[in-house]
């Protein structure tokens, strides 16, 4: 048994359906563009190429208070913060940075970026330059204090200024998390040096001395060139050393005073010139202070000693003339010396003025004018002895010159002689030479000569020979001369013979007779015999 389906008529929607859909279309639409004005509108934010971007985090958990000492009042989630409440929690350093308040350390460069306003607060900072003869130094605000007696940080997770200085450009720096402190450049002028003073450090290796090594809290024995130089006034203290000469005048009440050997009091004026030595420049500064008391302390005080020690072992006339000379030498030179050992450079001393006492000045005086007068007139003695040295040398040189105007006509004479006798004896060498060649040509053209007679006697033989050698085959050929001259005769007549008119007896007719003789038939003489025998 079938039972037949009929189909169920569709069912209209309602206009209330209709209506409710299409609400729901036009709010989803509505929502759909309103996300979007949201988010390109109030959740970009827009970095541009000298800006940065530092997010606050405003909404999550807050910052243990018991991670300890070192972690208090911390608002900046520094790396060792974040590690600190990761060991604590059992987070991971992105859940905490994602998770909990505070400031992001690190910032965003320029860019186009969607945080979320309602997490973050976000604050657009101006990136940091430093300008070409600045440096900066960079001051953190977060991390632990530093230790006692530190003046800057040198760790990651230290507060305060950092050991380490910007040099000039620019540099992103989170301007939330720390301060940058702008200084100009040391500058050294010309003729100096910086002597620079660590303030933080190693303790030095070897305590109490002037100078240290390199990385020890302390004088720093190598000092500074002439130029700019960038440092960190929170790590380095830098004093300026003056390195050119400096002139000191020893007049009036700074005049030297000492008793001289024979109990008078020498009063000397004059000026000393000195500088601090570039290689102990350090040294010098830490022991004695700055050139007011390198003066006072070092330079005066040697002059003044050794001026005095010097003076004493002469006597008063000693300083008068060409002792004073002496006297200031030998100052010089003792002063070189002593200065040196203390880092002073001692350029030069000379003495202006050298005052005696009055009561005894003309009488030293009158004695110096006598030794002048003596002296002049053993100058003048000396110039004559001069003069007469000279004649006797211009009478030596003219004699000298005489003989050795005969000596150089002897030579002259000896030498053209044996020139010429060596252009002599070359001359004849050479005709020797010559005839000896010449006979040797000759000689080679003799033996030419019969060698070209033998030559042409040989070609002449050898023609000869060559012509003979067929006649003598030829003789031999016919058995003896006579026959074969025979046969050339007849060779040689026979072609002119036309006719013969002669007598039958004779020799020429016995050429022809024996052409008549025939094999096997008596001669006519014969047989003439025969018959006559008949």
């Amino acid at each position: 048994m079938t039972q037949s389906l009929s189909p169920t008529p569709p069912r209209r929607m309602s206009w209330l359906a209709k209506g409710l859909l299409g609400l729901a279309l036009l709010s989803a639409a509505a929502a759909a563009v309103l996300g979007v004005f949201i988010w390109w509108y109030v959740f970009r934010v827009e970095v541009g190429e000298d800006e940065l971007l530092v997010l606050i985090r405003k909404s999550g958990k807050a910052i243990p208070t018991d991670l300890g000492q070192d972690f208090d009042d911390q608002v900046i989630l520094y790396d060792q913060l974040v590690e600190a409440i990761a060991r604590k929690t059992g987070e991971t350093p992105d859940e905490v940075r994602e998770g909990y308040k505070g400031i992001q350390l690190n910032v965003l460069t320029a860019g186009r970026y969607f945080p979320n306003p309602y997490s973050y607060e976000r604050r657009v900072i101006k990136t940091t330059v430093i300008g070409p003869n600045e440096v900066g130094v960079l001051v953190r605000r977060y991390g632990r204090p530093l230790e006692f007696p530190k003046t800057v940080a040198t760790e990651d997770d230290e507060r305060g200024p950092v050991a380490t200085v910007l040099e000039p450009g620019r540099h992103d720096i989170n301007l939330l998390a720390n301060e940058v402190q702008r200084f100009e450049m040391i500058l050294v002028p010309e003729g100096h040096c910086g002597v620079v003073t660590l303030l933080s450090g190693d303790d030095p290796a070897t305590p109490n001395t002037y100078t240290v090594e390199p990385g020890e809290k302390g004088v720093q024995r190598q000092t500074l060139p002439p130029g700019r130089h960038p440092y960190n006034p929170y790590l380095q203290k830098i004093d300026l050393v003056d390195l050119r000469s400096h002139k000191y005048d020893m007049l009036g009440d700074e005049a030297i005073y000492f008793p001289s050997n024979d109990s008078f009091e020498i009063e000397l004026h004059g000026y000393i010139e000195w500088a601090i030595r570039p290689d102990r420049a350090a040294e010098v500064t830490v022991a004695y202070g700055d050139e007011d008391d390198i003066l006072n302390k070092v330079v005066l005080p040697y002059v003044r000693s050794i001026s005095r020690i010097q003076g004493s072992r002469m006597r008063t006339r000693d300083f008068i003339g060409k002792t004073r000379t002496t006297f200031q030498e030998h100052l010089l030179t003792e002063l070189k010396k002593a200065c040196w050992r203390e880092g002073v450079d001692l350029k030069a001393v000379a003495i202006t003025e050298v005052k005696i006492p009055s009561e005894i000045a003309s009488l030293i005086s009158a004695r110096e004018q006598a030794d002048q007068e003596i002296e002049r007139s053993k100058n003048q003695i000396e110039e004559a002895r001069a003069e007469v040295r000279l004649v006797e040398e211009r009478e030596r040189q003219d004699q000298n010159k005489q003989v050795g105007e005969a000596r150089r006509g002897v030579v002259t004479v000896t030498k053209r002689s044996e020139q010429q006798k060596v252009v002599q004896v070359t001359q004849a060498e050479r005709e020797l030479e010559v005839a000896r060649l010449n006979l040797e040509a000759a000689e080679k053209l003799a033996s030419a000569t019969r060698a070209k007679g033998r030559a042409e006697a040989n070609v002449i033989l050898f023609d000869y020979q060559a012509r003979a050698e067929p006649l003598k085959m030829a003789v031999a050929a016919f058995g003896d001369g006579e026959t074969y001259a025979q046969q050339f005769f007849l060779q040689k007549i026979a072609p002119a013979i036309q006719s013969i008119l002669s007598n039958t007896e004779g020799p020429f007719a016995d050429i022809f007779k024996q052409f008549q003789v025939f094999p096997g038939a008596a001669s006519p003489a014969s047989t003439a015999s025969k018959g006559g025998s008949q």
